[in-house]
């Protein structure tokens, strides 16, 4: 894949004769409605048809033209990606966008993210290089998100 396009989840077996399979996705994603979202599996483009909660902590998904058992079973076990094209579109409600578009990149101040990690459902933490030793929660009070960058609230950090 390139630079472009992050893995956010993996397809699992299908689930009904409607063409709906289980997908385990990223937490982050797991409450977006991804209607018309295009996801690339094995360099393909698909376009989501429809996407919902199924019992606890799963989630459905149906890829839009794929309407059987026979269509989707090929696609059990493969990589999902997503393009960060999204990134501006899929926002949680504190504004900010998945934090595994930023991950091996430099955040302002030349801040350099190199990882990214969720301990709890929901709760993001990420590491600077320049900060190793030092887990950061990704939330508004650490992060923002101006014009398509995300921003280390420095001030935050040092207090």
């Amino acid at each position: 894949m390139t630079n472009s396009s992050y893995s956010i989840g993996l397809l699992g077996k299908p689930h009904s004769l409607n063409g709906y399979q289980y997908i385990n996705i990223d937490y982050f994603f797991r409450e977006f409605n991804l209607k018309d979202i295009s996801l690339t599996i094995n360099g393909e483009k698909f376009v989501v048809e429809d996407f919902k909660k199924h019992l606890k902590n799963r989630n459905l998904i149906k890829f839009l033209g794929y309407d059987s058992i026979e269509s989707i079973s090929q696609l059990r076990n493969q990589a999902v990606y997503l393009n960060t094209e999204y990134k501006n579109v899929l926002l949680n409600k504190e504004d900010l966008p998945w934090i595994g578009f930023f991950v091996n990149t430099q955040v302002n101040n030349g801040l350099d993210l190199i990882e990214s990690y969720s301990i709890i459902e929901g709760a993001y933490f990420c590491k600077l290089k320049e900060f190793k030793s030092f887990e950061i929660p990704y939330n508004k009070d650490f992060f923002s998100f101006v014009e398509g960058r995300l921003e280390v609230n420095f001030d935050k950090l040092v207090n």
